[in-house]
């Protein structure tokens, strides 16, 4: 009996360490020199939390790991304009192989916003909607 209630805590305790939130990817654009790839997704944790629009520079034909490293934000309990997946609008264009455009909406509550990942710049339009 012990033993039984002991590998149900173990077993309770590891899947708690599970990342319980899953990615749908929306837009995929490679660089123009085909090095990078822009994923922009959404990332969805569950009924306690909204779905969040976030972008991720990867290398050609990997796939974003976790949450964005580039870009998060979400429609700040419906304030910013909501785009067709669900969560808050955004678009991504590369201005050059090394340069990358990330328009969103204003109202947009914002978690990550950089200006540099893997050697790419990242310049920020916010867009009013």
């Amino acid at each position: 009996m012990i033993r039984a209630l002991l590998l149900l805590v173990l077993s309770l305790a590891v899947g708690a360490c599970d990342d319980a939130c899953t990615n749908e990817v929306i837009t995929r654009l490679v660089s123009p020199d085909g090095k990078h790839e822009a994923v922009m997704f959404q990332r969805d944790c569950g009924a306690t939390s909204g779905y969040s629009t976030q972008i991720s520079i990867v290398g050609a034909g990997e796939a974003p790991e976790g949450g964005g490293n580039t870009f998060r934000a979400d429609d700040d309990h419906g304030a910013a304009k909501v785009g067709d997946w669900g969560g808050s609008w955004a678009e991504i264009k590369w201005l050059a192989s090394d340069r990358l455009l990330i328009r969103h909406a204003d109202k947009s509550r914002i978690f990550e916003q950089d200006n540099s990942v893997a050697g790419v710049s990242v310049s920020y339009e916010t867009v009013a909607m």
